[in-house]
C-alpha cells in the first residue's frame, strides 16, 4: 500500500474504531457533527487504523502543547524551540510548514531559526546555545548532570522532566510522520517560507489555535 496511509472510512470501522474517527475529528475539525465523515490529515488520518494508538497519541499531542498554559512547566516558545532543533539535527521539513510560523508567532527567533537551519549556530544566544544542548542531551540519552541542574534552576523539576519529556515525544511524532505519511517538502519551499516571514510577506498565525 503506498503511503501516505490513506485515511479509512468511518462506515468501515467498528465501534471502537468510530468513537476514535469521532475523537480526531472533533479535534481537527471545528465545528462538526458526531458521525460526519471528514479528512483529518494524512498523519492522523493514518493513526485512525489503530483506534488506541489514535487516542493516545491525540492525548499525548494535546498533553504537550497545552504544557504551555500552565506557568509552573515550559513554555510555548520553548516548546517550538524543541521543533526547530530537531527539525534541524534530523534533516527534516516535515513539520516545517506548520511549526516555523507558529514558532515565530510564538516568541522563536527567526534569526535562531536560521542558525539552526543553515549551521550558523555561533548567531544562537547563550540561552539558545543551553536549550539546544539540552534537547541534544535528551534525544541522545548523554545528559550531563550540568545541563540538567541548570534546567532545573530554570523550570524547576517538574518543568525539566516534562521539557525532557516532550523533547523525545516529539523525537517520536516526527519519526511516526515520516513513516506513516512519507512527507518531506523540498527545501526550497521551507527556504521559501523563511523568506516570507522575515520580509513580512506572509502574517503570522494564531498558534494558540491549535492547543486544542
Amino acid at each position: 500500500m503506498p503511503r501516505p496511509v490513506p485515511q479509512p472510512r468511518r462506515a468501515d470501522l467498528d465501534e471502537d474504531g468510530r468513537a476514535a474517527y469521532d475523537a480526531s475529528v472533533a479535534r481537527h475539525v471545528p465545528g462538526a457533527e458526531p458521525g460526519e465523515e471528514h479528512d483529518v490529515g494524512s498523519y492522523h488520518g493514518a493513526l485512525l487504523h489503530s483506534p488506541a494508538f489514535s487516542r493516545l497519541l491525540e492525548l499525548g499531542g494535546q498533553t504537550v502543547r497545552t504544557r504551555g498554559l500552565d506557568p509552573d512547566t515550559y513554555s510555548h516558545t520553548d516548546r517550538e524551540f524543541v521543533d526547530q532543533v530537531l527539525s534541524a539535527d534530523l534533516k527534516t521539513n516535515c513539520i516545517n510548514g506548520l511549526h516555523i510560523p507558529d514558532g515565530v508567532a510564538a516568541g522563536v527567533r527567526l534569526d535562531a531559526i536560521k542558525a539552526l537551519r543553515y549551521g550558523h549556530e555561533e548567531d544562537l544566544t547563550e540561552e539558545e546555545a543551553f536549550l539546544a544542548a539540552f534537547i541534544r542531551g535528551c534525544v541522545s540519552g548523554t545528559m550531563p548532570d550540568a545541563l540538567w541542574d541548570r534546567m532545573v534552576d530554570r523550570l524547576g523539576l517538574k518543568g525539566t522532566i516534562e521539557y525532557a519529556l516532550f523533547t523525545n515525544y516529539l523525537l517520536m511524532t516526527i519519526r511516526n510522520i515520516q513513516v506513516l505519511t512519507g512527507y518531506e517538502p523540498p527545501d526550497e519551499e521551507i527556504d521559501a517560507l523563511i523568506a516570507d516571514l522575515e520580509s513580512g510577506a506572509r502574517e503570522l498565525p494564531d498558534f494558540t489555535a491549535r492547543l486544542r
